[in-house]
């Protein structure tokens, strides 16, 4: 019964944290949630970044046995990462947060990295060998590649919220449209040699 409690409180904090945050909850609402006492709660975790770090250990989706060797891979790696972002929104809305909580939460993170680093890395060699990218232009071209995309993945869950929150996206072709029609121009205008 001990490990159904504590899988229930894990469970109630992941939907919790997904739908509130970090900060909009409480040891008290997810004792609530997982439908036990907050003394019962506290017997399993001592303090509400104990569950975050439990969390973070059980949620770790494994990364593919090979690094990707075709775009078609590369795909589906990045398609399981949007995958992994959404079931885990709670770790990417407050990514920075979190690292702040506790020690524990901080090195996981870097675990994380530090193996998501090493299998991107090994994915741009293999497609590089397979053909599929150019070598690099200049030394560390694809390492600053891997980190913007390994940025993007983490930070696209607020980037998405506060697109989210913009009551009207522009619409880029209609907004240029417009400035070439409101375009007049009498004279062309030439180079002066």
């Amino acid at each position: 019964m001990r490990r159904d409690t504590r899988q229930a409180i894990l469970q109630a904090a992941r939907e919790l944290f997904n739908r509130h945050g970090y900060d909009g909850v409480s040891v008290r609402d997810i004792a609530r949630a997982a439908g036990i006492s907050k003394g019962n709660l506290t017997y399993h975790f001592s303090r509400k970044e104990d569950i975050v770090a439990a969390l973070l250990e059980s949620d770790s989706a494994p990364l593919p046995p090979a690094a990707p060797g075709t775009i078609r891979e590369l795909d589906t790696m990045f398609t399981d990462m949007q995958k992994t972002v959404e079931a885990q929104s709670y770790f990417f809305l407050h990514h920075a947060q979190l690292s702040q909580i506790s020690e524990t939460i901080f090195h996981t993170q870097s675990r994380r990295y530090r193996a998501m680093l090493a299998h991107l890395q090994e994915a741009f060699c293999r497609l590089r060998s397979n053909g599929f990218f150019r070598p690099e232009l200049f030394s560390g071209e694809y390492d600053r590649l891997i980190n913007g995309l390994y940025m993007q993945a983490v930070y696209w869950a607020p980037f998405e919220r506060l697109q989210k929150s913009v009551s009207r996206r522009p619409d880029f072709r209609r907004l240029f449209r417009e400035h070439q029609r409101s375009r007049t121009v009498s004279v062309p205008y030439r180079w002066v040699s």
